[in-house]
């Protein structure tokens, strides 16, 4: 328990510091300013790091097929990052959740999008760590029900791009993940006990590559325009620290046409391919809150994932709107083994409502409807 907390502090601890600054400032823009210059440099420092922000700090009540009713605290902060950036620079956020579940489960993540001067540079992360009993079908797009047995693992997450630009709107630069999966149980006799399945006793993966973005979306939250093109590729090896070797390629398109307001659009194409010695905990899986809604995150996964899915977003009345969506993905262990006669669907509704119109926030239900399957999920943001 006690590395379990550390872990947390960890994740936490740089969202915290953005909360503290943004915190300090509203303290002292009503306090008298010392005429000391040395105290005046460390006010400027506190009030010129965030600039024209906002934050929402809430409880959070969720429920999702992978972790059925959960509770927590959910923390969102926008800000400029640069006080001099130019009219084209987009709002930077930090964006973090602690959660517990009725499956005792313990969930922390902390996302990041900084946005530098001129946006001249770009850092984009996600790191999370979960405590999580879980459930696993095998590798594969046919399994069946029947296949599903209990596995619980700790895991320990942290993604970071760091981009620079190129021209306008297009950025480049390095990845770097390490995922460590640990404290690995399941039951016996069944798939994960064959020693068949990469990852089954447990797996540390350390890797770096190259990532190239494009991405004209006017909001990052929540875009009403624009389009987002990126393309990584990570070598994981374990001269890095890790104890797996295989190379990753994502491929991730998104396009958002406006027809006025908050009539949008949204499409979403992405590939997700893995060659090696790929841990079955970091293999390309449908399902989850952001693509495949309706299917428990990894009811289906290998090496490769082909998946595409199309969102109408449009308001109802005031800050209130709705998105129905579809989707359709399917899994296979390369290009080569793809059968697009077996393709896995879903189809839902989303409730939307904006609880900050300035940084088009949204918090909202989506529903999702598969083939023998459904989910519901109480969710901040849009899927993509």
């Amino acid at each position: 328990m006690k590395k379990s907390a550390g872990l947390i502090f960890f994740l936490f601890f740089f969202n915290l510091v953005g909360f503290a600054c943004s915190y300090t400032e509203g303290m002292l823009t009503d306090t008298v300013i010392p005429k000391d210059s040395t105290k005046k440099s460390l006010y400027s420092k506190f009030t010129t790091i965030f600039k024209d922000k906002s934050f929402v700090i809430a409880p959070e009540i969720g429920e999702k097929p992978e972790t059925g009713f959960s509770g927590g605290i959910y923390y969102l902060q926008v800000f400029q990052l640069s006080r001099n950036a130019d009219s084209s620079t987009r709002k930077s956020n930090t964006e973090s959740y602690l959660d517990y579940t009725a499956k005792r489960q313990i969930l922390a993540q902390v996302k990041n999008n900084l946005i530098f001067k001129n946006e001249r540079f770009f850092i984009k992360g996600e790191n999370f760590f979960n405590k999580f009993p879980d459930l696993f079908w095998g590798v594969g797009n046919q399994t069946t029900p029947e296949m599903q047995q209990s596995i619980s693992y700790n895991l320990l997450s942290i993604n970071q791009r760091f981009l620079g630009r190129l021209g306008s709107r297009y950025f480049a630069g390095l990845v770097y993940q390490y995922v460590n999966l640990n404290t690995v149980q399941y039951q016996k006799g069944g798939t994960l006990d064959t020693g068949k399945i990469s990852g089954a006793g447990g797996s540390i993966t350390s890797g770096v590559g190259f990532d190239f973005l494009y991405d004209s979306r006017d909001n990052i939250l929540n875009a009403y325009k624009g389009l987002y093109v990126e393309f990584s590729s990570l070598y994981n090896t374990p001269s890095l620290g890790g104890n797996h070797f295989f190379t990753n390629y994502t491929l991730d398109i998104r396009d958002f046409i406006n027809f006025g307001g908050r009539h949008v659009l949204a499409l979403q194409g992405l590939i997700n391919y893995n060659q090696g010695d790929v841990p079955f905990r970091q293999m390309a899986s449908i399902g989850g809150d952001m693509m495949m809604r309706g299917y428990y995150f990894g009811r289906f996964r290998d090496k490769l994932m082909l998946a595409a899915q199309a969102e109408y977003r449009f308001p109802v009345w005031k800050m209130i709107g709705l998105t129905a969506f579809v989707a359709v993905a399917e899994v296979a262990p390369d290009f080569a083994g793809l059968d697009l006669s077996d393709v896995h669907w879903t189809t839902g509704l989303c409730l939307r409502v904006m609880i900050s119109k300035k940084e088009r926030l949204n918090m909202g239900i989506d529903s999702g409807i598969g083939y023998k399957t459904s989910g519901l999920y109480f969710n901040s943001g849009e899927a993509f």
